[in-house]
């Protein structure tokens, strides 16, 4: 039974890199469907033709021998049909049962917990910098700034330094002290937290000598090769 056609709808600036890379590890063929973020840096409206939430990435599966589609939408989703479906040498899965189970808690963790701390901590930073004239830009910075030591400054750090730990006992990857489907999809969000120095890597060794651990692979290339070639940034 031949592989069904995979077609990436990838958005350039976009989570939806991880996609390419999980794809180019398992050495699967897959085609890209590059769009573009328009001026106000939003996805174009031709996603909505593809799935109504027009968001990126979506995953197209299309059956060889009767044409029918599949849409695949939210990053933790993606994975965990691909994993499925198309890992059977089980490269990034984990034949034993409590392993594989906690490579799903990752797929659901990553967008549930780890996420909303880094998204508020983004908006917050965006409002400090936006262009408002003073006194108003003072009392911006002052309510983002309480803002983020109630909520979400310590929420984030709480997440990393859990994150660290379970780094450090699995022996310098999320589960079984080996790459999983899990380790590629939380790169991101970890990447961006140093990136808009929301953390530093001082601070967090084990994430940093993960990130780099990960960002050497040579799925990793292959994949930014590819998404540089459509514009992607990095």
């Amino acid at each position: 039974m031949s592989l069904p056609i995979i077609r990436v709808h990838w958005l350039n600036e976009s989570r939806a890199f991880r996609v390419l890379w999980l794809l180019d590890h398992l050495k699967l063929d897959y085609e890209i469907i590059p769009y573009k973020r328009n001026d106000a840096h939003r996805a174009p409206e031709e996603l909505k033709k593809i799935h109504p939430l027009g968001r990126s990435p979506l995953v197209e599966i299309e059956d060889k021998e009767t044409g029918k589609k599949k849409i695949l939408a939210e990053s933790g989703f993606i994975f965990q049909y691909i994993l499925q479906h198309f890992d059977n040498s089980k490269l990034l899965s984990n034949d034993n049962s409590d392993m594989a189970e906690n490579i799903q808690y990752y797929l659901h963790y990553v967008e549930g917990s780890l996420q909303p701390p880094l998204m508020i901590e983004f908006i917050l930073s965006m409002a400090k910098s936006a262009p408002i004239p003073f006194p108003i830009s003072y009392l911006t910075g002052k309510i983002t700034d309480k803002i983020s030591e109630k909520y979400s400054k310590g929420e984030l750090k709480n997440q990393l330094d859990f994150v660290e730990g379970e780094i450090l006992k699995n022996k310098g990857f999320l589960v079984d002290g080996k790459l999983s489907g899990a380790d590629i999809l939380m790169s991101f969000p970890l990447q961006m937290a140093f990136l808009r120095n929301f953390a530093k890597q001082e601070q967090y060794p084990n994430i940093k000598e993960w990130l780099e651990r990960l960002t050497s692979l040579e799925s990793y290339t292959t994949a930014k090769e590819k998404a540089s070639s459509y514009g992607g940034k990095f």
